[in-house]
């Protein structure tokens, strides 16, 4: 029974840490086709597209399940990380509205979270304001099925 309760726990280790992998790709991913899309705007092809939806879905499905278990579960760290991964996924996607939701959420853990959510919102803020060294197109990302 010991083992189990273990095995559980190193589970949930792997699960955030994975986590963390897909949505740095994710950011990587959008990060890379937005800044081609501004300098270049070279197209993707369909099977490129298709990847890249799939890598950020992953991405935003399995941050949200966690960031989901916030009553269960006592990860403050790992929550505030994972709203600031959504965060920075959602201004990628020119997803604005998300993009707030996601940093007064942030606030809410402590010092660290309000530096995190000030610097994600000036980000915010200067691709508003059209500032150019922002991109500015976004990868159309079709929501995750729940």
């Amino acid at each position: 029974m010991r083992f189990g309760f273990l095995s559980k726990i190193f589970e949930g280790a792997l699960s955030i840490e994975k986590t963390y992998n897909q949505c740095d790709k994710a950011l990587g991913a959008l990060r890379s086709y937005n800044e081609k899309q501004n300098q270049e705007n070279v197209p993707f092809s369909a099977s490129e597209k298709a990847e890249l939806d799939n890598v950020v879905n992953i991405a935003i499905e399995n941050a949200t399940k966690i960031v989901d278990k916030e009553g269960e579960r006592n990860w403050p760290g790992v929550f505030r990380e994972m709203h600031k991964n959504l965060a920075n996924i959602y201004l990628e996607l020119e997803d604005y509205d998300r993009v707030r939701e996601e940093c007064e959420l942030l606030q809410n853990y402590g010092e660290v979270g309000k530096i995190d959510a000030e610097e994600v919102l000036k980000s915010l803020n200067e691709r508003e304001n059209g500032d150019s060294s922002s991109t500015a197109s976004a990868a159309p990302v079709e929501e995750p099925v729940s």
